[in-house]
Protein backbone atom coordinates (compact mmCIF):
# COMPACT_ATOMS: atom_id res chain seq x y z
CA UNK A 1 0.00 0.00 0.00
CA UNK A 2 2.57 2.22 0.89
CA UNK A 3 4.86 1.68 -2.19
CA UNK A 4 1.19 1.92 -4.30
CA UNK A 5 0.83 5.58 -2.51
CA UNK A 6 4.68 6.69 -3.27
CA UNK A 7 4.46 5.66 -6.87
CA UNK A 8 0.97 7.88 -7.10
CA UNK A 9 2.84 10.60 -6.05
CA UNK A 10 5.71 10.60 -8.36
CA UNK A 11 3.08 10.35 -11.13
CA UNK A 12 1.21 13.20 -9.76
CA UNK A 13 4.20 15.36 -9.55
CA UNK A 14 5.00 14.78 -13.22
CA UNK A 15 1.22 15.38 -14.43
CA UNK A 16 2.03 18.80 -12.45
CA UNK A 17 5.11 19.27 -14.47
CA UNK A 18 3.61 18.47 -17.47
CA UNK A 19 0.07 20.44 -16.89
CA UNK A 20 2.85 23.72 -16.11
CA UNK A 21 5.06 23.20 -19.49
CA UNK A 22 0.98 22.83 -21.31
CA UNK A 23 0.25 25.80 -18.93
CA UNK A 24 2.50 27.92 -20.31
CA UNK A 25 2.10 26.98 -23.91
CA UNK A 26 -1.64 27.81 -23.93
CA UNK A 27 -0.96 31.51 -22.64
CA UNK A 28 1.93 32.03 -25.48
CA UNK A 29 -0.84 31.01 -28.05
CA UNK A 30 -3.34 33.42 -26.42
CA UNK A 31 -1.32 36.06 -26.50
CA UNK A 32 -0.48 35.44 -29.81
CA UNK A 33 -4.06 35.49 -30.47
CA UNK A 34 -5.17 38.47 -28.43
CA UNK A 35 -6.85 36.52 -26.29
CA UNK A 36 -7.08 36.03 -22.36
CA UNK A 37 -6.09 32.36 -21.46
CA UNK A 38 -7.35 32.95 -17.98
CA UNK A 39 -10.85 31.00 -16.50
CA UNK A 40 -13.82 33.50 -16.27
CA UNK A 41 -14.35 35.52 -13.51
CA UNK A 42 -17.68 34.48 -11.81
CA UNK A 43 -18.31 37.22 -9.82
CA UNK A 44 -18.55 39.88 -12.92
CA UNK A 45 -20.96 37.32 -14.64
CA UNK A 46 -23.24 37.09 -11.77
CA UNK A 47 -23.13 40.93 -11.11
CA UNK A 48 -25.24 40.74 -14.30
CA UNK A 49 -27.77 37.87 -13.42
CA UNK A 50 -31.72 39.05 -12.82
CA UNK A 51 -31.63 36.25 -10.02
CA UNK A 52 -29.05 35.82 -7.72
CA UNK A 53 -29.97 33.14 -5.53
CA UNK A 54 -29.28 30.07 -7.03
CA UNK A 55 -31.33 26.83 -6.33
CA UNK A 56 -29.59 23.81 -5.22
CA UNK A 57 -29.71 21.06 -8.45
CA UNK A 58 -28.23 17.79 -6.21
CA UNK A 59 -25.91 15.55 -6.59
CA UNK A 60 -24.38 15.11 -10.99
CA UNK A 61 -21.73 13.95 -13.00
CA UNK A 62 -20.63 17.09 -14.95
CA UNK A 63 -18.82 16.76 -18.22
CA UNK A 64 -15.24 18.76 -17.59
CA UNK A 65 -15.14 20.52 -20.93
CA UNK A 66 -18.53 22.46 -19.34
CA UNK A 67 -16.64 23.85 -16.30
CA UNK A 68 -15.52 27.37 -17.85
CA UNK A 69 -14.64 29.40 -14.87
CA UNK A 70 -14.21 29.77 -10.63
CA UNK A 71 -15.61 31.94 -8.39
CA UNK A 72 -12.26 33.30 -6.82
CA UNK A 73 -9.13 31.51 -8.72
CA UNK A 74 -9.89 32.33 -11.76
CA UNK A 75 -6.58 34.52 -12.41
CA UNK A 76 -4.48 31.19 -11.20
CA UNK A 77 -5.68 28.31 -14.12
CA UNK A 78 -5.94 28.91 -17.66
CA UNK A 79 -9.15 28.26 -19.27
CA UNK A 80 -8.46 24.38 -19.77
CA UNK A 81 -7.43 24.43 -15.96
CA UNK A 82 -4.26 24.26 -16.26
CA UNK A 83 -2.24 25.30 -13.19
CA UNK A 84 -0.49 28.78 -13.93
CA UNK A 85 2.13 29.05 -11.13
CA UNK A 86 4.17 26.46 -9.00
CA UNK A 87 2.82 27.37 -5.86
CA UNK A 88 0.27 24.93 -6.62
CA UNK A 89 1.77 22.13 -6.84
CA UNK A 90 1.26 21.03 -3.10
CA UNK A 91 -2.58 21.18 -3.47
CA UNK A 92 -2.60 20.21 -7.19
CA UNK A 93 -0.37 16.78 -6.39
CA UNK A 94 -2.33 15.84 -3.20
CA UNK A 95 -5.22 16.22 -5.33
CA UNK A 96 -3.72 13.91 -7.98
CA UNK A 97 -2.73 11.63 -5.77
CA UNK A 98 -6.26 11.22 -3.92
CA UNK A 99 -7.76 10.38 -7.64
CA UNK A 100 -5.51 7.53 -8.06
CA UNK A 101 -5.40 6.13 -4.61
CA UNK A 102 -8.80 6.71 -1.86
CA UNK A 103 -10.75 9.00 -4.46
CA UNK A 104 -12.00 12.52 -3.54
CA UNK A 105 -15.49 14.55 -1.97
CA UNK A 106 -17.47 16.02 -4.88
CA UNK A 107 -16.75 19.27 -5.91
CA UNK A 108 -19.03 22.30 -5.70
CA UNK A 109 -20.37 24.57 -8.83
CA UNK A 110 -22.76 27.28 -10.08
CA UNK A 111 -24.55 26.85 -13.36
CA UNK A 112 -25.25 29.53 -15.45
CA UNK A 113 -27.22 28.50 -19.09
CA UNK A 114 -25.40 25.40 -19.60
CA UNK A 115 -21.67 26.46 -18.51
CA UNK A 116 -20.48 25.85 -14.78
CA UNK A 117 -18.27 27.67 -12.28
CA UNK A 118 -16.69 26.20 -9.72
CA UNK A 119 -17.36 27.20 -6.12
CA UNK A 120 -14.78 24.89 -4.63
CA UNK A 121 -12.44 22.35 -5.94
CA UNK A 122 -10.54 23.93 -8.67
CA UNK A 123 -7.10 21.83 -7.56
CA UNK A 124 -9.48 18.80 -8.29
CA UNK A 125 -11.22 20.03 -11.92
CA UNK A 126 -7.72 20.73 -12.88
CA UNK A 127 -6.01 17.55 -12.00
CA UNK A 128 -8.97 15.36 -13.62
CA UNK A 129 -8.59 17.12 -16.77
CA UNK A 130 -5.06 16.82 -16.38
CA UNK A 131 -5.69 12.85 -16.07
CA UNK A 132 -8.44 12.69 -18.64
CA UNK A 133 -11.25 12.02 -16.73
CA UNK A 134 -14.53 12.68 -18.87
CA UNK A 135 -16.55 13.80 -15.88
CA UNK A 136 -16.51 14.94 -12.14
CA UNK A 137 -19.12 14.38 -9.37
CA UNK A 138 -19.94 17.44 -7.95
CA UNK A 139 -22.91 19.62 -6.05
CA UNK A 140 -24.52 22.17 -8.24
CA UNK A 141 -26.68 25.35 -7.35
CA UNK A 142 -28.16 26.79 -10.37
CA UNK A 143 -28.72 30.76 -11.38
CA UNK A 144 -32.38 30.22 -13.31
CA UNK A 145 -31.14 33.35 -15.82
CA UNK A 146 -31.73 33.14 -19.86
CA UNK A 147 -27.77 33.21 -20.96
CA UNK A 148 -25.78 31.54 -23.14
CA UNK A 149 -22.36 30.89 -21.69
CA UNK A 150 -20.36 28.69 -24.40
CA UNK A 151 -17.19 26.85 -24.02
CA UNK A 152 -14.91 29.09 -26.04
CA UNK A 153 -16.82 32.13 -25.44
CA UNK A 154 -14.75 35.29 -23.72
CA UNK A 155 -15.44 37.80 -20.95
CA UNK A 156 -16.59 40.34 -23.76
CA UNK A 157 -19.15 37.56 -25.57
CA UNK A 158 -20.97 36.83 -22.79
CA UNK A 159 -21.46 40.86 -21.32
CA UNK A 160 -22.47 41.77 -24.72
CA UNK A 161 -25.11 39.11 -24.52
CA UNK A 162 -26.63 40.67 -20.83
CA UNK A 163 -26.19 44.29 -22.48
CA UNK A 164 -28.22 43.23 -25.67
CA UNK A 165 -30.48 41.59 -23.80
CA UNK A 166 -31.15 44.66 -21.33
CA UNK A 167 -31.10 47.25 -24.26
CA UNK A 168 -33.36 45.07 -26.33
CA UNK A 169 -36.07 44.42 -23.17
CA UNK A 170 -35.86 48.42 -22.69
CA UNK A 171 -36.78 49.35 -26.29
CA UNK A 172 -38.41 46.75 -27.77
CA UNK A 173 -36.18 47.54 -30.91
CA UNK A 174 -36.44 43.30 -32.05
CA UNK A 175 -40.43 42.95 -31.56
CA UNK A 176 -41.21 46.06 -33.23
CA UNK A 177 -38.93 46.28 -36.11
CA UNK A 178 -38.27 43.88 -39.02
CA UNK A 179 -35.25 45.72 -40.33
CA UNK A 180 -33.62 45.84 -36.54
CA UNK A 181 -29.83 44.99 -37.09
CA UNK A 182 -27.47 45.87 -34.59
CA UNK A 183 -24.92 44.27 -34.04
CA UNK A 184 -21.33 44.65 -31.74
CA UNK A 185 -17.73 42.52 -32.60
CA UNK A 186 -16.55 43.67 -28.52
CA UNK A 187 -18.25 44.57 -25.38
CA UNK A 188 -20.40 46.59 -27.21
CA UNK A 189 -22.32 50.28 -26.75
CA UNK A 190 -25.56 49.79 -25.89
CA UNK A 191 -25.48 52.27 -23.01
CA UNK A 192 -24.17 54.84 -25.29
CA UNK A 193 -27.34 54.04 -27.70
CA UNK A 194 -29.72 54.13 -25.00
CA UNK A 195 -28.25 57.41 -23.56
CA UNK A 196 -29.14 58.66 -27.25
CA UNK A 197 -32.44 57.83 -26.75
CA UNK A 198 -33.20 58.92 -23.51
CA UNK A 199 -31.77 62.34 -24.77
CA UNK A 200 -34.31 61.90 -27.82
CA UNK A 201 -37.00 61.14 -25.97
CA UNK A 202 -36.60 64.52 -23.66
CA UNK A 203 -36.35 66.73 -26.60
CA UNK A 204 -39.22 64.96 -28.89
CA UNK A 205 -41.28 65.34 -24.97
CA UNK A 206 -40.52 69.70 -25.21
CA UNK A 207 -41.01 69.92 -28.99
CA UNK A 208 -44.58 67.76 -28.83
CA UNK A 209 -45.53 68.98 -25.25
CA UNK A 210 -46.69 65.98 -24.34
CA UNK A 211 -45.38 62.39 -22.38
CA UNK A 212 -43.25 60.09 -24.83
CA UNK A 213 -42.94 56.72 -23.84
CA UNK A 214 -38.64 55.17 -24.10
CA UNK A 215 -39.93 52.63 -26.89
CA UNK A 216 -41.63 55.27 -28.59
CA UNK A 217 -38.39 57.65 -28.30
CA UNK A 218 -36.54 54.50 -29.56
CA UNK A 219 -38.69 53.92 -32.11
CA UNK A 220 -37.58 57.80 -33.66
CA UNK A 221 -34.38 57.12 -32.65
CA UNK A 222 -34.07 54.33 -34.82
CA UNK A 223 -35.70 55.69 -37.80
CA UNK A 224 -34.37 59.73 -37.64
CA UNK A 225 -30.82 58.84 -36.13
CA UNK A 226 -29.77 55.31 -36.27
CA UNK A 227 -30.75 54.30 -39.88
CA UNK A 228 -29.32 57.44 -41.88
CA UNK A 229 -26.07 57.15 -40.24
CA UNK A 230 -25.69 53.70 -40.83
CA UNK A 231 -26.46 54.79 -44.76
CA UNK A 232 -23.81 57.40 -44.49
CA UNK A 233 -21.48 54.68 -43.20
CA UNK A 234 -22.23 52.50 -45.98
CA UNK A 235 -21.87 55.09 -48.47
CA UNK A 236 -18.85 56.34 -47.34
CA UNK A 237 -16.21 53.20 -47.33
CA UNK A 238 -15.87 52.78 -43.61
CA UNK A 239 -16.77 49.07 -43.67
CA UNK A 240 -13.88 48.71 -45.97
CA UNK A 241 -11.70 50.71 -44.15
CA UNK A 242 -11.99 48.44 -40.81
CA UNK A 243 -12.76 45.24 -41.99
CA UNK A 244 -14.55 42.84 -39.83
CA UNK A 245 -16.57 46.17 -37.71
CA UNK A 246 -19.65 46.40 -38.26
CA UNK A 247 -22.19 49.56 -38.79
CA UNK A 248 -23.10 49.43 -34.83
CA UNK A 249 -19.56 49.11 -34.30
CA UNK A 250 -18.78 52.39 -36.82
CA UNK A 251 -21.57 54.61 -35.34
CA UNK A 252 -20.72 54.69 -31.95
CA UNK A 253 -17.31 55.15 -32.67
CA UNK A 254 -17.91 58.33 -35.03
CA UNK A 255 -20.68 59.85 -32.54
CA UNK A 256 -18.26 59.91 -29.75
CA UNK A 257 -15.62 61.82 -32.61
CA UNK A 258 -18.93 64.01 -32.77
CA UNK A 259 -19.32 64.50 -29.29
CA UNK A 260 -15.40 65.37 -29.24
CA UNK A 261 -15.36 67.92 -32.17
CA UNK A 262 -18.48 69.76 -30.77
CA UNK A 263 -16.76 69.66 -27.13
CA UNK A 264 -13.33 71.13 -28.45
CA UNK A 265 -14.80 73.73 -31.63
CA UNK A 266 -18.27 74.09 -30.58
CA UNK A 267 -20.07 72.84 -33.87
CA UNK A 268 -19.25 69.81 -35.86
CA UNK A 269 -18.88 68.56 -39.17
CA UNK A 270 -21.88 67.06 -41.27
CA UNK A 271 -21.96 63.40 -41.12
CA UNK A 272 -20.90 62.60 -44.64
CA UNK A 273 -17.70 64.86 -44.02
CA UNK A 274 -17.19 63.26 -40.64
CA UNK A 275 -17.22 59.48 -42.31
CA UNK A 276 -14.58 60.46 -44.73
CA UNK A 277 -12.70 62.21 -42.73
CA UNK A 278 -12.36 59.49 -40.08
CA UNK A 279 -11.98 57.20 -43.50
CA UNK A 280 -8.80 58.97 -44.47
CA UNK A 281 -7.50 59.53 -40.92
CA UNK A 282 -8.01 55.96 -39.44
CA UNK A 283 -8.02 53.37 -42.08
CA UNK A 284 -6.73 50.15 -41.15
CA UNK A 285 -2.77 50.70 -41.42
CA UNK A 286 -1.03 47.84 -43.24
CA UNK A 287 0.95 46.62 -39.79
CA UNK A 288 -2.65 46.23 -37.87
CA UNK A 289 -4.05 44.20 -41.26
CA UNK A 290 -1.27 41.88 -41.13
CA UNK A 291 -1.75 41.28 -37.46
CA UNK A 292 -5.30 40.67 -38.06
CA UNK A 293 -4.10 38.31 -40.66
CA UNK A 294 -1.54 36.32 -38.58
CA UNK A 295 -4.62 36.48 -35.78
CA UNK A 296 -6.78 34.71 -38.05
CA UNK A 297 -4.55 31.63 -39.12
CA UNK A 298 -3.70 31.62 -35.77
CA UNK A 299 -8.01 30.58 -34.85
CA UNK A 300 -8.29 34.16 -33.25
CA UNK A 301 -11.29 36.52 -34.40
CA UNK A 302 -10.10 39.28 -32.44
CA UNK A 303 -10.01 42.88 -33.91
CA UNK A 304 -7.61 45.79 -32.92
CA UNK A 305 -8.97 48.52 -31.22
CA UNK A 306 -11.06 51.99 -33.34
CA UNK A 307 -8.67 54.88 -32.83
CA UNK A 308 -9.56 56.84 -29.96
CA UNK A 309 -11.95 54.51 -28.38
CA UNK A 310 -11.47 51.63 -26.67
CA UNK A 311 -13.80 49.10 -28.16
CA UNK A 312 -12.43 46.47 -25.89
CA UNK A 313 -13.10 47.14 -22.01
CA UNK A 314 -14.31 45.23 -19.48
CA UNK A 315 -17.86 46.35 -18.46
CA UNK A 316 -19.09 45.59 -15.53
Amino acid sequence: MMNDNFEARVAAHSEFSRARRQADLEQLSARLRGRDATLLPFETIRRNLRQQSPLYRGLHQIPLTQIVGSVGRYSEMTRQFLPLNDALRERWVKMAEMAQTAGWPPIELYKVGDAYFVRDGNHRVSAARQLKFRTIEAHVWEFPDEIHIGQKDNLDDILTRFRERDFLEKTGLASNRDDYDITFTTCGRYSEFQAQIEELQLKLQAIDDREISYQEAADAWYDLVYLPAVQVIRDSGLLEAFPGRTESDLFAWMSLHRERLEEQYGHYESLEQLADRLAKLYREKTGARLSRQFRRLLGSHELPPLAGLDMNEEEE
